[in-house]
């Protein structure tokens, strides 16, 4: 509950920032995004292992990265820093601050350049993506740190250090495997008949989540050992043995980025011409919206890469503040639906205990 507090009261500073970031100049912002840097890198590394989500099952990889079932399902990455850090006596701790300075720095740095509404878009990050992936999933935060640094250079159309970033992302987490397709198909805008298709998928997603279907109900898997985990996966699910994806028709953050898709569609051109980064972006938040209905008969699965997706929600949804006039209307909507976040996972997550 005091991580809950805390992670409120950072909120709520976050924003009073965003309301006012309008009239604060560039170089205060990075004032303030270095303190953040370091409040959040503190709050990482000194959170209560026995009462954080997974704190614990890092532990144990940590101390046992020599077990070779350990070894063949971590990455690398994660395997020679344990290697290390147990060498020169030192604890997860250790292991969660290394992490922490590694990701939070450059995530927050990545952000502030690829937005002008940095604050904003922290108002979305900070009770998502910051309980879910620094706080808890360190080794996908240092992959979407990877993944964020690639997309600049792959607008640009620098696609070996695009493809570089990636590989490196995919050393911390190989679920960001899943974002190799993205070298080929860079920051190109959609034609009217792209978006036409995403919109369409939209409903299809949705009816795949009502009837309990998903995409390896429509195409065979060639691999028999893909075959083999993915039914092993929809047997947990069954038995329950996994945790199921929360109601999506009821769920105001899932809807919100349903809504959020159809306006950047709608608005495609509009968003084009003010963001340099939009088609990519906005093709992004397609899939991580798209992905979760139609895959949740596979909740870890779904989840997953819907998530890793999701790391360019609070993005678009700065793009509210082109569409909607005054800005400070589109900042009450954002500030609503992620203040509904925020009590979400206070009252239906396990993230601290």
């Amino acid at each position: 509950m005091q991580t809950h507090l805390i992670i409120a009261l950072f909120f709520a500073l976050t924003v009073f920032l965003a309301f006012m970031e309008d009239r604060i100049r560039s170089q205060h912002k990075v004032y303030i995004l270095t303190g953040y840097a370091l409040f959040m890198i503190l709050l990482v590394t000194t959170k209560d292992v026995e009462h954080t989500a997974d704190a614990a099952v890092y532990e144990n990889m940590f101390n046992h990265y020599n077990d070779p079932i350990v070894s063949l399902v971590t990455e690398p990455s994660f395997i020679y820093l344990s290697k290390i850090v147990l060498s020169l006596g030192g604890g997860i701790g250790v292991m969660f601050f290394l992490y922490a300075v590694l990701s939070i720095p450059a995530k927050l740095a990545i952000y502030n350049r690829m937005t002008p509404y940095i604050f904003t878009a922290l108002v979305v990050y900070i009770p998502v993506y910051f309980e879910l992936h620094d706080m808890i999933q360190m080794r996908v935060s240092a992959a979407a740190m990877f993944l964020l640094a690639s997309f600049i250079p792959l607008s640009e159309k620098k696609y070996w250090t695009a493809a570089l970033l990636m590989v490196g992302s995919i050393l911390f987490h190989y679920s960001a495997a899943v974002f190799l397709p993205f070298l080929f198909i860079g920051n190109r805008k959609l034609n009217t008949a792209g978006r036409v298709f995403i919109a369409t998928m939209l409903p299809v997603c949705l009816a795949m989540y009502l009837l309990k279907l998903d995409w390896f109900s429509f195409v065979p898997t060639i691999l028999p050992a893909i075959q083999y985990k993915v039914e092993a996966y929809k047997e947990s699910a069954d038995k329950g043995e996994l945790d199921e994806i929360y109601p999506l028709f009821f769920q105001l953050y899932y809807l919100a980025k349903c809504s959020m898709l159809l306006l950047c569609l709608y608005y495609y051109e509009l968003l084009s011409s003010k963001e340099r980064l939009a088609p990519l972006l906005i093709n992004l938040f397609a899939v991580s919206t798209l992905f979760l209905p139609s895959m949740a008969t596979i909740p870890v699965i779904a989840g997953r890469i819907s998530e890793l997706f999701g790391i360019v929600d609070c993005l678009v949804f700065t793009f509210l503040l082109h569409i909607v006039s005054p800005p400070w209307v589109a900042r009450i909507a954002i500030t609503a639906v992620s203040l509904y976040m925020l009590v979400f996972n206070m009252l239906y997550t396990e993230y601290f205990t």
